[in-house]
């Protein structure tokens, strides 16, 4: 777990309120107090793209700062279908599952 995150790597976050999905990003660089993100969206089994929010009339990349402990996996590879491959989904869960027993 301690390998460096850099730009353009998938990485699962541990946010608790919404411990129903897996929450992953795209890191878009490394900021003096942690990492720039585009949130992604997404299912355990379904494919995943880059979250919008809307700016006014546009939709527009879902950007945020998060802190180096909120990572909770690391240099997620998605499949060519933009998937999670089945091994990486079941560590996730069982990461989420070990976090919401804390």
């Amino acid at each position: 777990m301690n390998e460096k995150v850099e730009a353009m790597d998938v990485i699962a976050i541990c946010r608790p309120k919404y411990k129903d999905r897996p929450q992953i990003a795209k890191v878009i660089q490394k900021t003096k107090n942690g990492y720039s993100i585009h949130w992604m969206t997404g299912t355990y089994s379904g494919p995943w793209t880059v979250a919008k929010k809307r700016d006014g009339r546009k939709k527009v990349p879902w950007v945020d700062t998060i802190k180096e402990s909120d990572i909770i996996y690391k240099k997620i590879s998605l499949t060519s279908g933009q998937k999670l491959s089945n091994k990486v989904a079941q560590t996730l869960r069982a990461l989420y599952a070990a976090k919401e027993g804390n």
